[in-house]
């Protein structure tokens, strides 16, 4: 969890980095908009996983679970189409960017402090702004993973990993989501595995539609 925190104050940074760079307020609004999404999937896995262990208590509970899955797919969903989004600007951003007309201009109209250069025109060339969005798009694909995979402990503390049938973060890590298909989804339930210091495995299930 704190890797998840890490990953998205990062992501705010350099997004912040990106955009007094050269005022790119669409690239920064997209990229706030895809960490924002992070953080509301986070809060709906944490959610679940607390309805769900109310419900083995009260079957109020128990019932809010398949809507609250629905939100979550959803936001999945969301959170794909804004990322694709923000990678298709991005490239078309470049491929169209020119130092002159897109930093240069700038070069006297900036409100902030000069922290990286941003008064001198077109310090690092293309390849520095290039290598910014490169990083954001990889440090929001690691913040959402963390957010979706490693947001829930245990009561006892343990930390609890989200499992969702197709989304294979063992094998394809941080670009999961990129192959996860949020349109055909088998399963209706997320599984929460904990990694006990026996190195046994316990799995907990949650409601099935």
């Amino acid at each position: 969890m704190r890797a998840m925190g890490q990953a998205e104050m990062l992501c705010y940074v350099l997004i912040y980095i990106r955009f007094i760079k050269d005022n790119s307020l669409v690239n920064a609004a997209l990229s706030v908009l895809v960490v924002f999404i992070s953080q509301f999937i986070q809060q709906m896995v944490t959610l679940y996983e607390h309805r769900f262990r109310m419900g083995s208590e009260d079957a109020e509970h128990g019932e809010e679970l398949p809507i609250i899955f629905k939100v979550l797919i959803r936001s999945i969903r969301y959170f794909q189409i804004a990322f694709l989004l923000q990678f298709v600007s991005s490239m078309g951003y470049h491929l169209s960017f020119n130092i002159s007309e897109d930093v240069c201009s700038w070069k006297h109209g900036y409100i902030f402090t000069d922290v990286i250069g941003e008064f001198d025109c077109g310090r690092g060339g293309k390849l520095f702004v290039f290598a910014l969005d490169l990083v954001v798009l990889l440090l929001e694909l690691l913040a959402f993973d963390e957010s979706f995979t490693k947001c829930v402990r245990s009561p006892d503390g343990i930390l609890q990993e989200t499992n969702l049938d197709g989304y294979e973060s063992h094998r394809y890590g941080i670009f999961s989501i990129l192959r996860f298909d949020s349109y055909n989804i088998r399963s209706r339930e997320l599984k929460f595995t904990s990694n006990r210091p026996n190195m046994l495995q316990a799995e907990r299930y949650g409601s099935t539609v």
